[in-house]
């Protein structure tokens, strides 16, 4: 996945410009029907920076905030920043007769509170005995939302239904291959007391620094086309408001994640990204 890189806080420097990356490996994917690219192994990116004002030439740091994930075939984990810390020289300013590039440094940064591969390694969603919501016949809190039009709503509007929360995703690409399947149970069972809930957890990470905005937004607009071009009719809530449900009353640690609950807003069942979806909510509808 392509990384959103950025300097934060107050800083002598500013990204000036698009960082080049090197040629990604191309595919096809005929699940999604589009071309993907992705990198593999360690890669060198150059981020092209000024400085801004005055900087004092000599020794600096420069902070650099680097978004990344890590997917199986299976689930993907939230988006993790990693915080480097790069050592460079500031030089008087130099004219390049060769078109060249100015003399880069070759001295790597230091990453921040990075995890671990095994503690950041994709597998089955960690079940938090402490968290609301958490075991069979818990009753889930009312929580309110903000669903994808910008109107508020509750979770007591389902009272009566069983109701099937959805963590999702647009980066989660097996959050995207059970869009046919949530299809499928919707059109068959939403005439008989059905309802999906989405919750678009763009941002849902252990990391609370706040994300990214240009982060947020992009993946916002991209979850939004999602909707609309897949064809998700039921209500989805917005990240701003999915993601401290996921974390505050479900412990969601990995997507996808879905919650059944039934209708008097009990728990009934939490399945997981490696669950027989279709056969688990028909079985428990009937």
């Amino acid at each position: 996945m392509a990384s959103v890189i950025s300097i934060p806080g107050k800083q002598a420097f500013r990204v000036d410009g698009v960082a080049r990356t090197p040629t990604p490996d191309r595919s096809f994917d005929p699940n999604f029907n589009m071309e993907t690219e992705t990198y593999e192994g360690k890669i060198s990116i150059k981020i092209p920076v000024s400085v801004i004002d005055d900087a004092p030439l000599g020794n600096q740091r420069i902070a650099v905030d680097v978004t990344y994930q890590t997917c199986s075939d299976t689930t993907c984990l939230p988006p993790y920043t990693t915080h480097l810390f790069v050592p460079i020289k500031i030089l008087p300013a130099v004219s390049s007769k060769s078109g060249e590039d100015p003399v880069e440094s070759s001295i790597q940064g230091n990453a921040i509170g990075s995890p671990t591969a095994e503690s950041r390694k994709p597998g089955k969603t960690p079940i938090n005995n402490s968290a609301v919501g958490s075991s069979e016949g818990d009753q889930v809190p009312d929580f309110s939302f903000v669903d994808f039009s910008g109107k508020a709503r509750r979770l007591s509007e389902f009272r009566g239904k069983y109701v099937l929360i959805d963590f999702w995703a647009s980066w989660c690409k097996p959050c995207l291959v059970d869009i046919p399947k949530l299809k499928e149970l919707y059109q068959k069972h939403k005439d008989s007391g059905f309802e999906i809930l989405g919750m678009d957890a763009e941002t849902l990470s252990d990391d609370d620094a706040a994300p990214d905005p240009d982060f947020v937004r992009q993946q916002t607009e991209q979850a939004k086309k999602i909707v609309a071009t897949r064809g998700m009719t039921w209500t989805n809530a917005t990240t701003e408001t999915a993601v401290p449900i996921a974390k505050n009353i479900f412990s969601v640690k990995a997507l996808p994640t879905k919650i059944l609950l039934d209708r008097e807003g009990r728990l009934i069942a939490r399945i997981g990204e490696k669950d027989d979806l279709l056969a688990i909510v028909e079985g428990l509808l009937k």
